[in-house]
């Protein structure tokens, strides 16, 4: 199911309609239809789709309406277009207000900025052109890893290690975060860009990534496969990736340029220090990153910081009330008594989701199901010896459950293996808090006899209840697969060995005796 609200954030973003329609797989007339109905409604910015949910962009909504070209605009003149935007201070945003000027003396219909710009867009890309984009406050964050390792002491192992940089930049103010990290995984990839984000008080409307495996899945130019824990992160802080096209170095200068500053302004600094330990590493890296984002910039008359201040900072987004905390994904299937499994945990699920796949998100703390994009259940996540997590109301009415699945349909079964399965089934289903959640073990149980037949299953059953009372589908499975039964079968005698005489045998004149004493 696609997730329309976030292909209409991404485009309020700054990614235009042809880049969201290949980045979320769907038509470009999709993308227009979802960008109408959002300014029918009022949602004209980002903060406006706050308002808004995913439902309000049902399929329903997207019929196309039919419409005729309108030709009577004047279509500006891009090839100048383009070589004003090559002078100092020009903006695409200047341009259009002269073609807007030179439209109203002319009597002449003329685009809105949206469309001046998105012609000129396509005009930039059929005639192979740099399309030379102004750097908006707040629109983009440009990420990379240093390609410089930084080498220290290692205490615990005792031995030299290497860490990673990991850097970004906000292109408009050329504001530099940086910080080292032992390794380039997805969890130090992700951990970077939320520091970041605290150390700039606010979040960008886009991140621009390389195409690494910790952020793009599969690249590729037209369609390029983010990783779902990155797209997640975004999201959280209402923020879009937008890849850096395959061998497309233009779209990413920003932050190579910024990268080469970090390993010359702060790799550089430390090439003669000695480092004795990751801590030591990362206040020298905090030390440095101060002097250069306060350091006065050549040509201009404030430093990163202060023009991040005086021309940013209002524009970003706010920060969440909670930092993103990374999450594992799984997937599982909704099993006959209304739960999932999860890493040998189980969770309820609402019983209308029998035998449907749902995608499984698990924190630290908690464990949240989805069907189709949308959350159906939630639980605190379970760490020790419980093994369920059941919530009384996604348990079906008795008369909607299936018949093969209730009590008396377990213990009917279990009596025709013997009346120690049946008290063994008994005493599983009432130890159960909540009666369901024994389904699976009474199951696993009675199919036993399929590999062990009835009558060991019987013994077995037979044997654990002298042993407990609190007999365990795993505990009779144990007594099979090591045949204890066989052990204990009525009438059967222990196997004697003769005696042997082993070692050296001494006598009793040996210990001061004599044998005939």
């Amino acid at each position: 199911m696609t997730d329309y609200l976030t292909i209409v954030r991404a485009v309020y973003g700054g990614l235009s309609q042809r880049q969201a329609a290949t980045t979320y797989h769907v038509s470009r007339n999709t993308v227009s239809l979802l960008i109408r109905h959002a300014n029918n409604q009022g949602w004209l910015t980002v903060e406006d789709l706050s308002r808004a949910d995913a439902t309000a962009f049902s399929p329903a909504l997207l019929k196309p309406v039919d419409s005729v070209k309108d030709t009577t605009f004047r279509m500006p003149d891009f090839e100048h277009v383009h070589a004003e935007l090559a002078k100092p201070h020009v903006t695409l945003k200047l341009l259009w207000e002269e073609y807007v000027e030179s439209c109203r003396i002319g009597e002449e219909r003329f685009y809105m900025e949206t469309q001046f710009r998105r012609y000129y867009h396509k005009f930039a890309r059929i005639h192979k052109a740099t399309i030379r984009l102004e750097h908006k406050p707040a629109l983009s964050m440009e990420v990379d890893w240093a390609g410089t390792k930084i080498a220290f002491f290692d205490p615990e192992s005792g031995k030299m290690a290497e860490a990673s940089l990991f850097v970004s930049v906000l292109p408009c103010s050329q504001l530099i975060y940086a910080e080292p990290f032992r390794d380039e995984k997805l969890h130090s990839w992700i951990a970077g860009h939320v520091n970041a984000f605290k150390y700039f008080e606010g979040v960008p409307k886009t991140l621009i990534p390389d195409n690494l495996k910790s952020s793009v899945k599969r690249p590729n130019f037209y369609e390029p496969e983010l990783n779902k824990t990155y797209l997640e992160m975004s999201g959280h802080y209402g923020s879009v990736v937008l890849p850096a096209r395959v061998r497309k170095p233009k779209d990413k200068s920003s932050v190579e340029n910024s990268v080469l500053i970090a390993s010359r302004k702060i790799l550089a600094k430390l090439r003669n220090v000695q480092i004795l330990s990751f801590a030591d590493l990362q206040s020298l890296i905090r030390s440095a990153l101060k002097q250069v984002n306060e350091a006065p910039l050549t040509g201009k008359s404030g430093s990163r910081w202060s023009t991040y201040l005086a021309e940013e900072k209002e524009y970003m987004l706010p920060l969440p009330e909670f930092p993103y905390e990374m999450a594992q994904w799984g997937k599982a299937k909704v099993q006959p008594n209304c739960h999932i499994a999860f890493q040998r945990k189980f969770y309820s699920v609402p019983f209308e989701y029998l035998g449907e796949e749902a995608d499984v998100r698990a924190t630290q703390f908690t464990v949240e199901i989805f069907y189709h994009h949308q959350r159906i259940a939630s639980h605190k996540r379970l760490w020790g010896k419980a093994d369920y997590s059941t919530i009384q109301e996604h348990m079906p009415p008795d008369k909607l459950f299936f018949s093969d699945w209730n009590r008396s349909r377990f213990l009917s079964w279990a009596e025709k293996t013997g009346d120690a399965a049946r008290k063994v089934v008994e005493a599983i289903l009432d130890r159960a808090v909540i009666e369901q959640q024994a389904y699976r073990s009474c199951f696993g149980l009675l199919n036993l006899q399929n590999k062990y037949g009835p009558q060991r299953l019987e013994r077995a059953c037979c044997l654990i209840l002298t042993r407990t009372l609190s007999p365990t589908y795993q505990q009779i499975k144990n007594i099979l697969e090591k045949n204890m039964d066989a052990a204990e079968q009525p009438g059967t005698k222990r196997k004697e060995h003769p005696s042997v005489k082993r070692g050296f045998q001494r006598g009793a004149t040996y210990f001061g005796g004599d044998a005939n004493d």
